[in-house]
């Protein structure tokens, strides 16, 4: 299996996670056991990971009843894209959004967002970012 760096945000990769209690940070959270880039070897990984945890629980052991096998395909730019939402938040709450900063950020499809504006006439309008 020919494995990447699953931060290597240049890259398209196929990440296979694990979500289960991680008792470093206290919480249950998805944990990166791998990534590709090719589905073949992702989804092959993905099924072994899924039929161990079947059998573990089969035979007894105690696991976490919300502890399960995912994956997801992150496409190139996909980090940094998430950081700019994340930025963009940060700035909003602080009031720190500047028409400079509005302009360098690259926004993941799932984030929106609208300013309201005055015009000639005095009264505010939405002005979406493109």
């Amino acid at each position: 299996m020919a494995e990447l760096d699953p931060d290597d945000d240049t890259l398209s990769r196929y990440v296979v996670r694990r979500y289960a209690y991680d008792p470093a940070r206290h919480e249950r959270r998805h944990q990166v056991v791998a990534a590709f880039d090719n589905e073949g070897e992702f989804r092959e990984l993905v099924d072994r990971l899924a039929r161990e945890l079947r059998e573990r629980r089969a035979a007894g052991e105690a696991i976490d009843p919300q502890e399960h096998i995912t994956g997801v395909v992150l496409g190139p730019g996909y980090q940094r894209r998430q950081a700019h939402g994340r930025l963009l938040r940060r700035a909003v709450e602080r009031g720190a959004l500047t028409d400079a900063l509005l302009a360098r950020l690259d926004l993941p499809p799932s984030v929106g967002f609208v300013r309201l504006v005055k015009n000639d006439e005095g009264r505010w309008v939405s002005s979406k970012k493109p």
